[in-house]
């Protein structure tokens, strides 16, 4: 059923077209109220067809005039004419079609005055502002992924050079996970999403499957979290003076604002029983990492545990225990800017007027940059402990999932670049290339690549790969400043189409450290520490186990991998990425000599194998031929071979590097029969 959804946010008052007023004064944090108003939820959209309207509008967000304490409105960019947009839910394996419209009013963009044509914008009419939606974590075809490039203005007026249709399609095949969605317009990246154009989307198992018994709703809630600045007059600030202004008059290698907003709202509170609750942590800010802890209000002790259940890409293999309450030293919930955690908290050991703090200690930027303000920056939220209305079924289940173990049959080693100018940072870039250098990162539908990323700035950056979910092998320390002296002397002008690759291996030091526990599991983002390689396991297809995509993830235009603090993304830490298809499968034959008798189908060498192996076959004619292969359940995994044959042995190569250890079965069809051989692959 098709509906196209109107603005319905209690708080929300819709424009018919307004320019952004200009104001002489920063908001300071500290004059407005904080824990007054309660955290809002998004409306939830669950048809499979949906048409969604990007409006301009207007919204208290909590913040009210300094001076006479009166409400103010904050204009935005909204899906539906909300923020966060409305919350998609879907279920796995039903398709979801979302045709988004750009009904945003001709006019200047709300932060026109920011922009810096340094950095690169669409060359577009005058208040034709372009947007595309990024379904971030999704396993979806190319046409719909959202890229820099597949931009749209109002009424599709203008389009951008990727851009297909109007329709955007996602298959829903991935295990279920929190994703959500925002803007990714190249040039407007790290305006759009900071203006509201962001929402929940949400991946759920069928009820066939069987439920966790994990906390449900109404106690499985959506917190986004991202940080802000505002004028007095209410409307968004952000920064019009650059750092290098000779260069860049007016970016900012990173924004930090001085607001904490939660689901559109400044500093809210949320009642809680004495029950166990689902959380879902979304970093939607430009640049800010979080710590995230609770603290007793009244006592300043340590609150309840966090139990991390899931990553970007579905569940962990078990709960993960974060800020045990008893130990200090316990590690907190660190989540980077696009990152998603899903968390369990139970209250049900506190008492009803218990009052707890959730607490963020991370430094901006992170990891060594300023503190925390504690009385802005390092307070998220309320959470306010009421009495208990209906009994606590849930459960924390002790097994979550499986993550299988992948095997790399390629390594890359990629760099994180900072160019510096006369006065500070002017340019990011990945591997010392610029976003519209060739592709170099070109992986093969199938394979597993070890992706050794290679920090050489002073601060983390959380790296995010579309369409492709990663696990996190290790990191290592290495010799930063030797290190960066070879790279610039090989490298000494950047960013270059051609970097000359150093090794960093004569200059890692110190033993190998292993992921986070909450880090074990499938990801598209994470973070990347300074002075670190961080080693990650990119695996070209899907992370239900599948060997390919439901669709053709060859197909232009390809998808990117970039920096996900915004500021970085924009210039220039982005870069294609391109899957390539796999080469067809190698043929030899048929061989000399006298023609097999029969048809047989020989067993396969090496077997066990790890990555590839050889199957042998004898055709007594010439005929159609095809081979496939099946998994254990009965489920075809690939078809190696459909062709018309000549007489004779051939032998075909099958490369299964993409899959899991187990048992499988190649099929030979001919039109004498079928025959069968079963093959083990270990890893």
């Amino acid at each position: 059923m098709k509906s196209l959804l109107k603005s319905c946010a209690i708080t929300a008052i819709l424009l018919i077209a307004m320019a952004p007023v200009a104001s002489a004064l920063l908001m300071d944090p500290n004059t407005q109220p904080k824990f007054v108003n309660p955290l809002p939820q998004p409306p939830v959209l669950t048809d499979d067809d949906l048409e969604i309207s990007i409006e301009q509008f207007q919204m208290n967000m909590g913040l009210v005039d300094p001076v006479t304490g009166v409400p103010l409105l904050t204009t935005l960019y909204g899906y539906n004419g909300i923020f966060p947009g409305p919350s998609i839910v879907a279920v796995k394996g039903v398709p979801t079609s979302i045709v988004f419209h750009n009904n945003l009013p001709v006019g200047p963009h709300i932060l026109q005055s920011a922009f810096d044509t340094t950095i690169g914008h669409p060359d577009l009419p005058a208040g034709r502002i372009p947007v595309t939606v990024h379904l971030h974590g999704g396993e979806d075809e190319p046409q719909s992924d959202g890229g820099p490039f597949t931009w749209f203005t109002q009424g599709f007026g203008e389009t951008g050079p990727h851009w297909t249709s109007p329709t955007y399609h996602y298959v829903n095949t991935q295990p279920a996970a929190t994703l959500w969605y925002h803007d990714h317009a190249f040039g407007y990246t790290r305006f759009n999403p900071y203006c509201g154009l962001a929402g929940f989307y949400l991946v759920v198992d069928p009820p066939t499957e069987g439920p966790l018994n994990l906390p449900a709703a109404p106690y499985d809630l959506g917190i986004c979290v991202q940080d802000k600045s505002f004028n007095t007059d209410g409307s968004l600030f952000y920064d019009t003076i650059g750092v290098d202004p000779s260069v860049h008059p007016k970016w900012v290698p990173e924004f930090f604002g001085d607001h904490v907003v939660v689901n559109g709202i400044i500093w809210p509170y949320q009642d809680v029983e004495p029950r166990k609750y689902r959380f879902r942590f979304l970093n939607g800010s430009q640049a800010r990492f979080y710590s995230l802890f609770l603290v007793d209000q009244a006592t300043g002790a340590g609150g309840p545990a966090f139990y991390q259940i899931a990553t970007e890409g579905g569940y962990l293999p078990a709960p993960v225990m974060l800020n045990d309450p008893l130990n200090v030293m316990a590690p907190k919930l660190i989540i980077a800017p696009g990152e998603r955690a899903d968390v369990v908290i139970d209250f049900s050991a506190n008492a009803p007027g218990t009052n707890f703090i959730l607490r963020n200690n991370a430094k901006a930027p992170f990891p060594a940059g300023v503190p925390a303000n504690p009385q802005t920056t390092g307070r998220i939220m309320q959470f306010r402990v009421v009495p208990l209305t209906d009994t606590d079924n849930s459960s924390l289940p002790p097994v979550l999932n499986t993550i299988p173990t992948l095997t790399p049959t390629v390594t890359r080693q990629l760099t994180l670049n900072e160019v510096v100018g006369p006065l500070g940072p002017i340019a990011m870039f990945l591997d010392g290339r610029a976003l519209f250098d060739p592709a170099s990162e070109t992986p093969t539908l199938g394979t597993t690549e070890q992706w050794d990323i290679i920090n050489m700035t002073a601060d983390a950056h959380p790296i995010h790969t579309h369409l492709v979910q990663f696990q996190v092998l290790n990191r290592q320390r290495f010799d930063v400043k030797k290190y960066t002296a070879a790279y610039t002397a090989a490298n000494p002008v950047l960013p270059t189409e051609n970097p000359v690759p150093v090794d960093v291996t004569p200059f890692l030091k110190g033993p190998i450290i292993p992921p986070d526990l909450n880090e074990i599991g499938w990801q598209d983002t994470d973070r990347m520490p300074p002075g670190q390689v961080t080693r990650i396991l990119f695996r070209a297809a899907p992370t239900d186990g599948t060997p390919n995509y439901a669709f053709d993830a060859t197909a232009a235009p390809g998808y990117v991998w970039h920096c996900h603090i915004l500021e970085h993304e924009e210039n220039d830490m982005m870069r294609p990425l391109i899957i390539l298809p796999p080469p067809p499968p190698k043929l030899v034959g048929p061989t000399s000599g006298a023609l097999p008798v029969a048809a047989a189908l020989n067993q396969n060498y090496p077997n066990p194998f790890n990555a590839s192996t050889n199957i042998s076959f004898d055709l007594p004619e010439a005929g159609q031929v095809k081979i496939d292969i099946f998994n254990i359940l009965g489920e075809k995994v690939a078809t190696l071979l459909e062709d018309n044959l000549q007489a004779g042995s051939h032998t075909v190569t099958w490369n299964a590097g993409g899959l899991a250890s187990g048992i499988y079965l190649a099929k030979l069809s001919t039109h004498h029969g079928t025959l069968t051989r079963h093959m083990v692959i270990l890893k």
